[in-house]
């Protein structure tokens, strides 16, 4: 041995990270008070259905409209899910110097719609995202020995999170003060989170990721499916509704498993192992496993949309493709105060409920708009007769899971679709009150300026959801679907490419540049700047034609 001296000690290990038990309300509920108290902000709430990046740019066109007619401000909660979710994690969460306009680009008027217009490009705007061939570099990541749930959240990513300054692999918050709580409590850098970018004029961030089960269960059972909702947001991560699931296996080996699930744990340290309870009732997380659910974890989960497929086919399947999160279901006020953390699979938030109507309702929300961004067009009333029929898959999305209405497969691209997805336990309204709901999307549709219609409902009770019947709650569905006072408008050229010159919904352009315009693929590989643009501003103009029905939604 020399001398010289003695090496400084090392560095005390980070306080054992905390979480909030659930006390009956939502997480959030008192952190975004602090700002509701003095705002214009009312019991509402928009959200954001998946469908790729057709959904993205969708979002960033009405979002544009509500800001342009000074309704966004108005507006409590946000929710997103799959290609919805890209965008309110990339909106919510920017840390760039651009204004909120130029971020979400310059809404055009459609007669101004030439192809040197679409052709214009800010490289920080949030339309010049879906440029990014995202898939390729996806496949080309899992080519190249990256597991396909790390290629995933990588790919999610460079294409909707980097180009917004969002920091990678860093905790996140709502607000600069809920950052530095948690980073005294636990020993971390309050500059290293990612926090929301104006939680006085922006909603706060509500993203749906499906929970599929334990991955030991799979393959599950098709008939005994179990999916429940997990609520990532900027305070918390969890599932609303406590209750004891039973997970059946197609393994008869494997046969069935109890496991508890409910419960939030603050996002920052979801995804954690459970260690113990203490004596505040906060639950003690294992030393050195924090910070292992991030803003590109969570916009990548719930966006998985093959997931549930793949956790009915085989067990190695589903543990190799799968999407794997350590889960525990914190309850210290439960017999067992000891919850076991076990490896759960989890999916596209689309694959249990394409659009956050659900989520909304458990707050209490009272006026919720809801941005139906889906590849079927809404078929008119002359193909499809809601008084007089059951809906094929091919009239309506989604829509009729929520009134407890079958959907009729008709193709075995039908039959995939079913497979991996699971609308059975979402009904929340009554099946009465569904084809008027249509009937009048139907007649808004048909005025050339959007589907878009408000309707009064009454909630039924959803014991596997937690919804309680009798709640009074405005809904106004927003269904993407042609507007031929839009198409009229555009310049001729463009207007030859993009559109049939046809009133049918559902008859699309099925070649050029703006192939199936509005409903873009959702397996589309990118968008051209041609395409977003034209995008974007179309569904802007939906807000402004309809301005006075998201007035009286949103004000």
């Amino acid at each position: 041995g020399g001398g010289g001296a003695a090496p400084p000690p090392p560095p005390p290990p980070p306080a054992p990270a905390t979480t909030k038990k659930n006390n009956g309300d939502f997480p959030e509920f008192s952190i975004i008070d602090r700002y509701n108290s003095n705002s214009t902000k009312t019991s509402s709430g928009i959200a954001f259905s998946g469908g790729g990046s057709r959904a993205f740019v969708n979002a960033v066109g009405y979002t544009a409209g509500l800001l342009k007619a000074g309704l966004l401000k108005n507006v409590k909660y946000v929710g997103g899910i799959s290609g919805g979710n890209w965008f309110v994690n990339s909106f919510s969460y920017r840390a760039n110097d651009l204004s909120t306009e130029a971020y979400l680009g310059e809404v055009v008027p459609p007669s101004e719609n030439t192809y040197l217009k679409l052709n214009e490009m800010d490289s920080g705007c949030m339309r010049s995202f879906v440029r990014n061939p995202c898939i390729l570099d996806i496949l080309g990541s899992f080519l190249n020995g990256t597991s396909p749930m790390t290629s995933w959240v990588d790919g999610i990513y460079e294409t909707y999170l980097e180009p917004a300054n969002i920091k990678r692999h860093a905790p996140f918050a709502w607000d600069a003060v809920e950052a530095s709580r948690i980073a005294e409590a636990n020993g971390m850098d309050p500059a290293d989170f990612n926090v929301v970018r104006d939680p006085v004029n922006e909603p706060f961030p509500l993203v749906g990721v499906a929970l599929v089960g334990p991955t030991s269960q799979a393959p599950y059972q098709v008939r005994h499916r179990a999916m429940t909702m997990l609520d990532a947001s900027p305070v918390a991560t969890g599932v609303s509704n406590r209750q004891n699931i039973d997970y059946r296996s197609r393994d008869r080996d494997r046969g069935s498993l109890t496991a508890q699930v409910g419960g939030f744990v603050e996002s920052t340290f979801f995804g954690s192992t459970f260690v113990k309870y203490s004596e505040d009732g906060s639950a003690q997380l294992e030393e050195g496993k924090y910070g292992l659910w991030t803003v590109e974890q969570a916009a990548a989960a719930s966006s998985m949309a093959p997931e549930e497929f793949f956790s009915l086919t085989t067990n190695r399947i589903a543990d190799y493709v799968g999407f794997h999160v350590p889960y525990f279901s914190p309850d210290p006020e439960a017999a067992d105060a000891e919850p076991k953390t076990a490896d759960f699979l989890v999916a596209d938030g689309g694959d249990l409920e394409n659009v956050n109507l659900i989520q909304m309702l458990l707050r209490g929300v009272e006026n919720i708009v809801l941005f139906m961004d889906f590849e079927i067009p809404l078929a008119a009333r002359s193909a499809y007769n809601p008084f007089t029929g059951l809906p094929r898959f091919s009239d309506v999305e989604d829509i009729p899971s929520y009134f407890g209405i079958p959907h009729i497969p008709e193709t075995v691209e039908d039959i995939f679709d079913w497979l991996g997805q699971d609308f059975t336990r979402n009904k929340v309204f009554r099946s009465f009150h569904y084809p008027f709901v249509i009937d009048k999307l139907q007649k808004a549709q048909a005025t050339g300026k959007g589907a878009v219609a408000t309707v009064e409902l009454t909630t039924v009770d959803n014991e596997w959801w937690g919804v309680k019947g009798g709640d009074k709650v405005s809904v106004t569905f927003v269904y993407l679907s042609k507007a031929v006072g839009f198409e009229e408008e555009l310049p001729e050229n463009v207007r030859t490419e993009a559109t049939t010159g046809t009133p049918d919904p559902q008859d699309l352009t099925t070649s050029g540049k703006f192939e199936g315009f509005p409903h873009y693929p959702t397996g589309a590989a990118e968008i051209t700047h041609e395409q977003s643009n034209l995008l974007a501003n179309f569904c802007a103009w939906i807000i402004e034609q309809n301005e006075d029905v998201f007035r009286e939604a949103l004000s």
